[in-house]
């Protein structure tokens, strides 16, 4: 079987140079290469486009083109061959993968479980319920009417520091052991007050300033590193172990969330309570 005359076939005229053969051939294969046109009529032509060009390159008159098409039959069949194993590795690999996220996720799901339901969960739901009322606490305690107490300067400090307004605050303490910073004006003239009294929160005792008689004057001047001044803060901060309890996923920010309740969260609770004899007070309703 002969291709014809492979000037004709490539759309040249007889005497072409080798760059206008090139041309010629690169521009009918994209036209009729398999890949891009399908039809049966398309890959007869490219075969015999083919042949006209490897004769031209090799200086022949005349070519069968079964060779070329056998040729051409063996590479594709690689290519197809080649293009299945690629396939398959690709699956396999895309199923690998999904297996180690299914088994991540049935990790994930199965540790949420566990502090969900376990030991931990336990411990969490009692850190949550805690904190709750910790809140609930602090801001009745907060909003509800301030009440005087009468105290007594045992002692005063000599030295003063800076507070974190730029006063100059002295430390000085009353007779029921309680410490309370004020600008260094006042703390050594306290003594000699009439009508000392501290004005506090009903149920916690949380100090928010003194108030007292100066001659005909009554004046209130604020304690300095007050917890009074923090209270509404700290409380945000006893509703953690709720929030991630109630917002609980199988994620690293419920697994966080709860680490953080269990030990930094109830460690400060803890703080909390014992410290100024809080605990005392909240159990007593302030009476303490």
């Amino acid at each position: 079987m002969q291709t014809g005359d492979p000037y004709k076939i490539l759309g040249l005229k007889v005497g072409a140079t080798s760059e206008e053969i090139r041309s010629a051939y690169r521009r009918l294969a994209k036209k009729y290469h398999p890949d891009r046109n399908p039809s049966a009529s398309a890959a007869a032509k490219f075969i015999e486009i083919q042949a006209a060009y490897e004769q031209l390159n090799s200086g022949q008159t005349a070519s069968k083109p079964d060779a070329v098409e056998q040729q051409y039959r063996a590479q594709q069949a690689q290519y197809d061959q080649d293009l299945e194993a690629y396939k398959k590795q690709r699956a396999a690999a895309r199923e690998k993968l999904r297996q180690q996220k299914q088994q991540e996720e049935n990790y994930k799901i199965a540790y949420l479980q566990q502090l969900k339901s376990g030991k931990i969960g336990r411990w969490h739901r009692a850190v949550a319920v805690a904190g709750a009322l910790l809140f609930l606490v602090l801001w009745i305690d907060f909003f509800l009417p301030k009440k005087q107490v009468p105290i007594r300067v045992s002692a005063y400090g000599l030295h003063a520091y800076s507070s974190v307004d730029g006063h100059l605050v002295q430390l000085f303490k009353s007779t029921d052991e309680r410490a309370f910073w004020v600008a260094d004006y006042l703390s050594q003239n306290l003594p000699k007050t009439q009508n000392l009294r501290s004005i506090e929160t009903p149920w916690l005792h949380q100090v928010k300033a003194l108030n007292f008689h100066d001659g005909l004057y009554e004046l209130s001047v604020p304690i300095h590193f007050s917890f009074y001044w923090a209270q509404i803060w700290v409380s945000l901060l006893f509703l953690i172990p709720v929030l991630s309890w109630y917002l609980a996923s199988a994620d690293i920010i419920f697994v966080a969330g709860s680490f953080v309740s269990r030990y930094a969260i109830l460690g400060f609770m803890l703080w909390f309570l014992v410290s100024e004899n809080r605990f005392i007070h909240l159990l007593s309703f302030g009476q303490l």
